[in-house]
């Protein structure tokens, strides 16, 4: 079997034998048909003798490694380089196609050419004559174009695998801090090797953040997550960052947009707090950077900082979106928990203004007394239910309280509640009917162990939720149900301008002959709330 070989000199009309032979006109045609189809081949082609040295190739092969013919012609592999690991590549050829003769086929290479990527597919198979080896035909095919599309289909699937498990992994609790870190802990490693959550210091008291320019910002970090366990960097959790709005991460704030940095360069000049912070950005080993800011319902509560070290890939305007869109989704839930903490403190802080500022000296009596607000951010109905019933159930003969306890999202607008024997809470939907909530009903607190299942609805934009003590309801002599009826009349009839308006319908049409105290606490949803 003869090889042609072309001649260094790359003249196409110079063809001889790797074995010397006189050979008919017939086998010399032949000879010059393959020599044809080897070098019009449009797949790279080359052929390397036992001691992997290359024989021949062809013009599609030199447009492929962007060396001339007499460049390769003689070298190995590893002489040649060409942007492949050219030692995997050597130890195949001589351990597997040459020695075992197992071809290779379609084994996908890396190639990088003037700092340019291409995904290759391999395929090298043993050429024998009579038992003895003369070679390898080794053939290379550019896939760049294939293999970036199934790169970006598996990121994109990934993408949505990372989106699906935000929505059951972000917001489990009403906790600033732990909302932040969960985060943190589903962008670390995926997205980034390091992950910091910095927000607004007053929306960690539960306050508005500013909506002036005061040319600084009071940021507070809350959260740090590094792939790099030992890595410190600057700022820890619980520091307080004063940063210019203008230049640095600061600016994502106020202007409600991620800023990006794909090279330390920018990283320094544009993402990082101050000089100094830049400084230790890069001492940690991060190339790229992101600042993506916590915007919920119109308010920026702070920004997250992003940022990969050990991952050489720069970032893109693909990895803002997807963060922004996890992070958008994050915010929602913090700035419920900052709601609630407000909510929370108002609650507390009017509990402690109805305790008398002094007790009263009585002859012959000491006094000593504390008070500590029952409250647990971040605990579902159904758990405090139970709470409430245990510290009833402490208070000796004092047992039997009923309660309605309800926790309200208003970016879903879905309400949890639960009950201890408590009347049904009335919905009046926007056109004017309405209806008593089935929620599960555990028993009153303080009567023995319980649960308290609770119930999930949709609240409608523009409906009225109303709750209210047995006392709006139960007259002496008169079936509850009776009360119930006449509630459901008096908020269909009414169409009040203002929800004063509708507490005083209501109380007017049931509260004249009240044996009990009363208490109604109504509730309308917005349009504008589940934005």
């Amino acid at each position: 079997m003869n090889i042609p070989e072309r001649d260094p000199t790359d003249n196409g009309n110079v063809t001889r034998s790797v074995i010397k032979s006189s050979l008919p006109d017939s086998a010399t045609g032949s000879i010059r048909e393959l020599g044809a189809l080897f070098d019009q081949s449009p797949i790279a082609l080359v052929f390397v003798d036992r001691e992997l040295r290359v024989k021949r190739t062809n013009a599609a092969f030199r447009r492929l490694v962007g060396m001339p013919g007499e460049v390769l012609i003689g070298r190995r592999p590893s002489e040649v380089g060409a942007g492949m690991d050219t030692a995997m590549i050597e130890r195949t050829l001589a351990e597997q196609v040459m020695k075992r003769g197992v071809p290779v086929v379609d084994v996908h290479l890396e190639q990088t050419v003037a700092g340019q990527r291409r995904d290759l597919s391999w395929s090298a198979y043993r050429v024998t004559e009579n038992g003895q080896v003369l070679g390898v035909m080794g053939a290379l095919i550019d896939v760049t174009d294939r293999a970036q599309a199934v790169r970006s289909l598996r990121r994109a699937h990934a993408r949505l695998d990372l989106l699906e498990r935000a929505a059951s992994q972000i917001g489990t609790t009403l906790d600033i801090h732990r909302t932040a870190g969960e985060l943190a802990d589903l962008a670390v490693p995926e997205l980034a090797d390091r992950v910091v959550v910095d927000l607004v210091d007053q929306v960690l008291q539960g306050e508005n953040p500013p909506r002036t320019n005061s040319g600084t910002l009071r940021l507070r970090r809350v959260v740090v997550r590094d792939a790099a366990s030992t890595a410190t960097v600057n700022f820890e959790v619980g520091d307080l960052i004063t940063a210019p709005v203008t230049g640095s991460a600061a600016s994502a704030v106020w202007q409600g947009k991620p800023v990006l940095a794909r090279n330390p360069a920018e990283m320094t000049g544009q993402v990082a707090y101050t000089p100094s912070h830049a400084e230790a950005l890069l001492a940690r080993g991060l190339h790229t950077l992101m600042a993506v800011p916590l915007t919920a319902r119109g308010v920026t509560l702070g920004v997250v900082l992003l940022g990969r070290a050990e991952r050489p890939e720069p970032y893109d305007e693909a990895d803002v979106r997807l963060v922004s869109d996890l992070v958008s989704r994050a915010a929602v839930h913090i700035d419920n928990a900052r709601l609630y903490t407000r909510e929370h403190n108002t609650a507390v802080t009017l509990q402690r203004s109805l305790l008398p500022r002094d007790i009263p000296q009585v002859a012959g009596l000491q006094i000593a007394y504390r008070y500590q607000p029952l409250a647990r951010l971040g605990r579902p109905p159904e758990e405090i239910m139970c709470q409430l019933s245990d510290v009833v159930a402490g208070h000796g003969d004092e047992i039997g309280a009923t309660c309605l306890y309800a926790v309200y999202d208003p970016a879903s607008r879905r309400c949890r509640l639960t009950s201890a024997g408590h009347p049904p809470p009335a919905m009046r939907h926007p056109g004017g009917t309405v209806e008593f909530i089935d929620v599960p009903g555990g028993v009153m607190l303080g009567v023995g162990h319980s649960r308290y299942p609770a119930a999930d609805i949709q609240l409608p934009a523009g409906g009225v939720l109303a709750l209210y003590t047995d006392g709006l309801v139960e007259q002496p002599g008169q079936d509850i149900g009776t009360g119930m009826s006449q509630l459901a009349r008096t908020l269909t009839a009414s169409t009040p301008r203002s929800l004063d308006d509708l507490c005083d319908s209501v109380l007017t049409a049931l509260g004249h002959h009240a044996r009990d105290d009363i208490a109604l606490l109504l509730a309308r949803t917005t349009a504008e709330a589940a934005r």
